[in-house]
């Protein structure tokens, strides 16, 4: 089966203000946060064990794993401490007029 992306509004930018987070309501499960102004997209669920990342502290720029403590830089998915050694999965953004946009691959494995 052939993989497609599609675009799926997340919410509108007022919903989601400068240094806050937003968990959506998609499989995969996806968080997006706002830093200074800037929406990204990553995996909600933490690289190293099942941890819902959207309810972690956001600091701005990273988020830090409820269950044990590992942070991701939001921006790249990239592990900023252990035990978390691999990245977040990212998701393009797009901001149209006041709609927040996520792309989101779906479809089979080749």
């Amino acid at each position: 089966m052939e993989r497609s992306t599609h675009r799926v509004r997340a919410c509108s930018l007022r919903e989601v203000p400068p240094g806050t987070a937003r968990r959506l309501d998609t499989l995969p499960r996806i968080a997006i946060f706002n830093v200074n102004g800037t929406v990204y997209a990553v995996e909600d669920v933490c690289a190293h064990e099942f941890a819902v990342l959207s309810e972690g502290h956001f600091d701005g720029i990273s988020v830090e794993c409820p269950l044990h403590m590992s942070r991701f830089d939001v921006r790249t998915g990239e592990p900023l401490c252990l035990p978390a050694t691999e990245p977040l999965r990212t998701y393009k953004v797009e901001v149209i007029d006041d709609d927040v946009f996520v792309h989101i691959e779906t479809g089979g494995h080749n």
